[in-house]
């Protein structure tokens, strides 16, 4: 019956993503990162969860899972940056793990832009533990509760992070605001991409070009990453 079939799917759809997590789990019980510093960023939060929960939100908002540390390292090692000239933005930022691991790296400053009040609270309670008990200097963060595709792009924003935050529909408002930005200011940009479910959205523009080979993840296959340059005079090229 299609009631069964449906109660069986969602079962389904519940018990992989029991598994994803569990994971997740593994891996960052072995790099131990939030134990090192004293921060929680590492317990999933569902979309419904947060404050803001509408039909809105739940349709374009992905639920919380942070990035492995190792796959965000291995990335920013990667990318072809100048640091001191550049601020890095991660959309999605959630409870600021990205942010607190990107500003391991001199950026200008690192920000993080998130729907959701409850994450971006989190995040900045993990910031201020961090620079209350960092052994070293880390570059200065910010975190703006806002809807992402609301989100001024910084004239000196140059490294884009993306791990799978939201719908493909605000990925597509979100890339035209950065577009627009490096059109109106030319400047060097890296586009991060990890995962996979942005990348029709990402290549189907005539903006970007992946620089190198896809990068393999040293936690996970699903974490897979490519890196995008900004290919200068492109902008608007794209289909629609």
């Amino acid at each position: 019956m299609p009631e069964n079939n449906a109660r069986r799917s969602a079962l389904e759809i519940l018990e992989k993503q029991r598994q994803f997590d569990l994971a997740l789990a593994e891996i960052d019980d072995i790099e131990g990162f939030d134990a090192s510093l004293g921060v929680e960023t590492g317990e999933p939060v569902e979309p419904w969860e947060v404050l803001e929960a509408d039909d809105r939100t739940l349709e374009n908002n992905s639920r919380y899972s942070p990035t492995p540390v190792r796959t965000v390292r291995a990335a920013l090692a990667t990318a072809a940056v100048r640091h001191e000239e550049t601020s890095f933005v991660d959309f999605g930022s959630g409870k600021g793990r990205v942010l607190l691991i990107a500003a391991e790296n001199p950026f200008k400053r690192v920000i993080g832009v998130d729907f959701s009040s409850q994450l971006c609270a989190t995040a900045r309670q993990n910031v201020e533990h961090t620079v209350r008990n960092a052994p070293v200097r880390r570059s200065p963060i910010e975190i703006h509760h806002q809807d992402a595709r609301e989100f001024a792009i910084p004239d000196d924003a140059g490294f884009f992070y993306f791990y799978e935050p939201f719908s493909a529909a605000v990925a597509a408002a979100v890339l035209d605001n950065i577009e627009a930005s490096l059109a109106r200011l030319p400047r060097d940009a890296v586009l991060c991409l990890v995962g996979s479910s942005l990348l029709p959205e990402v290549e189907q523009r005539g903006a970007w070009a992946q620089s190198g080979d896809t990068l393999a993840s040293p936690d996970a296959d699903y974490y897979s990453t490519r890196l995008y340059t900004y290919t200068h005079g492109s902008q608007g090229e794209h289909p629609g």
